[in-house]
């Protein structure tokens, strides 16, 4: 542009004007293309990037132990996999790209504006001092801002999760009016953060513009003065001009390409918080050929801020013997079969399976071994057939009809319209709670474990069900050994033998007919439960 006006002021008549024309239209398409192909390649990878970072995450989460997600709600886990990935994508993305593109446009110009008039360069940086001041104070701000809206929607996300997961309770205690006040608190708090953000956000452009325009008035101050003197041509003012020109978007989308990278980088720390606390994953290990027996020695454990659930619990299971494990509420019973599964970490030599310390065994080596079948059976919103095998390798139908029979729940699936192709309900909720229980079962039987733990598995089966399945478990065990923990004594009079729970300690164990004609805690509970069976059929 400045050869061409500089050639027309020269000699208007013999300036090569289609030259000057076709190098600027070559160079246009040249511009065109490489920014295509920078934005192709760029955001490309920022989509690879997202879904690599996802998987990474999702990863991770399979590894959380239980006090992990204790400590975080599920809606915070929610937003850091969905709205915090997005943007870290849009940081690799369009943020990348226009980081880029400010960069390359700030080197590039300045190099150029240089070599056509330093005296001119000098005046025209002369306001972007204020603009570098603007920029770290924004930043700062910006980020302080970015975390907190970001943090906000982990709550508003948990606030979905808890009440969508718990519709039914909302509903059936008329809550909806306060889940509805609860939730417009949680919605305010981060419409106001998010508008404190945008506040910051918005408030850099119109300095940024303003800032650039005052460049250019000062340039045609300076410029147009060196052109009447005749120290700079017409061309060259023309050129500078230009320059700032496609210096003036950048100059002005800094602050949001800024925002991007804060709201990026903040996200990635959140994401990165999850990573760090991922344990590594499980190295291969093959089941244990050791024989299925179970002993609990010295076992002393507590849930992080709380007194001790288990207090020097020391009993043996034999292979392919059952026990029972019973006591009030709050126990220990449940926290046995956690510890024996490591869902929860119990501590070194307190737990054996065969002879081996569990915390030293290969979680790949020690879960094929056993089954754990929880009170709260979850089930996927897939068909019955599904939910059994879990999918399996070497599961067909005949399998899985197989354990449904053997859980006292076949016939009743087979009664449904869809029979076991049915889909059930989120969690399950299309069955009953007994139902589910059945399932949850059957899903262990599948898997033919040499060991079997029962959490109160059957709290929603009735009485009959529940010594029918057992029967039917100690029928067809083929030497499984089978640790029962449950509240019903009728359960624990199939058993081989009972240990007797309260407040963590082993109060007694044996046989039912031996704990009842002793007296004592067992003794106890089992006239307590006669009397309410003779008021229920009364």
């Amino acid at each position: 542009m400045k050869r061409a006006i500089d050639d027309l002021a020269a000699d208007a008549a013999a300036a090569p004007l289609l030259r000057h024309v076709t190098v600027i239209v070559l160079l246009a398409l040249g511009n065109g293309a490489a920014r295509l192909a920078s934005r192709f390649t760029m955001i490309g990878g920022a989509q690879r990037i997202e879904y690599q970072l996802r998987n990474d995450l999702y990863t991770a989460l399979q590894t959380f132990p239980p006090a992990h997600f204790a400590a975080r709600p599920t809606g915070d886990l929610m937003a850091r996999a969905s709205s915090d990935v997005a943007a870290v994508k849009s940081l690799v993305g369009f943020g990348l790209v226009s980081l880029a593109g400010t960069v390359f446009a700030f080197g590039g110009v300045l190099v150029a504006m240089l070599a056509v008039d330093p005296w001119l360069t000098l005046w025209a940086m002369a306001p972007y001092p204020v603009l570098v001041l603007l920029g770290r104070r924004f930043n700062v701000v910006l980020s302080d801002r970015t975390q907190a809206a970001q943090d906000q929607l982990g709550v508003l996300s948990a606030r979905v999760q808890e009440y969508l997961a718990g519709m039914a309770v909302v509903r059936a205690y008329t809550l909806e009016a306060k889940a509805r006040a609860d939730f417009a608190r949680a919605n305010a708090e981060y419409l106001r953060r998010s508008l404190a953000l945008v506040r910051i956000q918005t408030g850099l452009a119109p300095l940024m513009g303003l800032i650039a325009g005052i460049g250019t008035l000062v340039v045609l101050w300076a410029g147009g003065t060196a052109v009447v003197a005749g120290r700079l041509s017409l061309g060259a003012l023309v050129a500078f001009t230009g320059y700032l020109g496609y210096l003036t978007w950048p100059t002005v989308a800094l602050g949001w390409t800024l925002s991007i990278a804060r709201r990026g980088l903040t996200s990635m720390a959140r994401i990165q918080d999850v990573l760090a606390a991922a344990l590594p994953p499980p190295p291969p290990g093959a089941p244990l050929a050791a024989a299925a027996s179970i002993a609990f020695r010295e076992l002393t454990f507590a849930y992080a801020g709380r007194a001790p659930a288990l207090t020097g619990v020391s009993f043996e299971v034999a292979e392919g013997e059952m026990v029972a494990v019973v006591g009030p509420t709050g126990s220990g019973k449940t926290t046995l079969g956690l510890l024996l599964a490591r869902l929860w970490e119990p501590p070194p030599g307190t737990v054996f399976v065969g002879g081996h310390d569990v915390t030293r065994l290969p979680l790949a080596a020690l879960r094929p071994l056993l089954a754990y079948v929880p009170q709260e059976a979850f089930l996927f919103a897939r068909a019955l057939a599904e939910n059994v095998s879990l999918g399996r390798d070497g599961v067909g139908e005949a399998e899985v009809r197989a354990a449904a029979a053997a859980a006292g729940v076949a016939d009743e699936i087979e009664r449904f319209p869809a029979g076991f192709a049915s889909v059930v309900g989120e969690r399950g909720l299309t069955l009953s709670g007994g139902q589910r229980q059945r399932v949850a079962l059957a899903r262990a039987l599948v898997r033919a474990p040499r060991i079997l733990v029962l959490d109160d598995a059957f709290a929603s089966v009735d009485a009959a069900k529940e010594e029918e399945i057992l029967a039917g478990l100690r029928g067809g065990a083929g030497g499984r050994t089978v640790l029962l923990a449950t509240h019903r004594l009728r359960a624990a009079q199939a058993a081989d033998r009972v240990v007797v729970l309260d407040a963590g300690r082993v109060v007694a164990q044996g046989r039912h007919e031996d704990l009842v004609r002793a007296g004592g805690l067992y003794a106890r509970l089992w006239r307590i439960q006669q009397l309410e069976e003779e008021i229920a059929r009364a």
